[in-house]
């Protein structure tokens, strides 16, 4: 019998063992998620950060051969646990920029591993996708062996700042295409629009509950940027070329990004989660980043609504 709440954690936001504990919570399904290490479909976070996997001896920005081994060898031993717990792995293949020539055996093994474990393991492992090209290429791989999730980094567009009434349509033209669809943080604050996407969509919605990014910031420069940046191999990144860019990024956006001043406030998911809960919101993210860790609060945010609504 499926759960009724699911929630999507961040890779290493969390220890497995405690995932574990709350995926045997009757009525919570827990799902973790991320990009794959030093992979080039990667998109929403810059590949660098390593979805927040701390190493000692890497000071900067690359990776050596020898680490790069390490962090792939705790990756696959992390989803190998996770999916013995019966936690399932969704991959962040995000990247809104794929050439023909990047749908290789290499960058295309972690889904083929995924793959493996569901059928090893029995739980369903799945993907987030942006780019129409890989997906088709992934969809005819695997076809439904796969969980596919469309990423809140499509509903951006490089000429303008959408409205809401604009990611509506957006969700509902990709409704019943995809087994899920993520809103974007922007979207995922706006109670009126949750309950008509939910009333109309045929796939399930995922809601960002610890969302921050400005309403009048256009996440797709973001995106397209990390797309770029992930491009180039942690085994050559180069350190002063890595500052400078992120620098003049930055520097135009320090007054409409929100996330310069949510890095020194404490996050608080109460009144998000209250009013996603209130609108009909069932499959909730962590976004990577601030209140990735907040999982515990989460789960009692939910748990004190079904308390207080015994009829849903």
């Amino acid at each position: 019998m499926s759960k009724k709440y699911s929630i999507e954690v961040p890779l290493y936001s969390s220890h497995i063992e405690h995932l574990a504990k709350l995926n045997r919570l009757e009525d919570i399904d827990i799902v973790l998620y991320g990009g794959a290490p030093n992979s080039p479909l990667n998109g929403g976070r810059f590949n660098y950060s390593l979805d927040g996997l701390f190493l000692w001896d890497k000071p900067f920005f690359s990776l050596t051969k020898r680490q790069l081994a390490r962090v792939l060898d705790k990756f696959y031993r992390t989803l190998g646990q996770a999916n013995q717990n019966g936690i399932s792995f969704r991959l962040a293949f995000t990247n809104m920029f794929v050439s023909q020539e990047e749908l290789n055996e290499e960058n295309l093994y972690p889904v083929k591993w995924l793959v493996a474990s569901s059928q090893k393991y029995g739980v369903k492992n799945g993907v987030i996708l942006n780019n129409k090209f890989l997906e088709d290429r992934i969809r005819q791989m695997y076809g439904d062996k796969l969980v596919y999730v469309s990423s809140c980094t499509k509903y951006v567009s490089l000429d303008k700042l959408l409205t809401p009434a604009e990611t509506l349509g957006m969700y509902l033209s990709d409704s019943g295409k995809y087994d899920f669809i993520c809103l974007t943080p922007q979207d995922s604050r706006r109670a009126g629009l949750l309950k008509d996407v939910l009333r109309d969509a045929k796939s399930g919605i995922i809601a960002i509950c610890n969302s921050y990014c400005a309403d009048r910031c256009n996440s797709y420069y973001h995106y397209a940027y990390t797309s770029k940046q992930n491009k180039k191999s942690l085994l050559s990144t180069g350190l002063i070329d890595t500052i400078a860019g992120a620098f003049m990024f930055i520097l135009p956006r320090v007054f409409t990004c929100s996330a310069f001043r949510q890095s020194f406030c404490k996050m608080d998911i109460k009144t998000i989660v209250k009013m996603q809960l209130d609108a009909g919101i069932v499959n909730f993210k962590l976004g990577r980043g601030l209140g990735a860790g907040l999982i515990d609060r989460l789960i009692s945010l939910i748990r004190n609504f079904k308390e207080g609504h015994p009829d849903k």
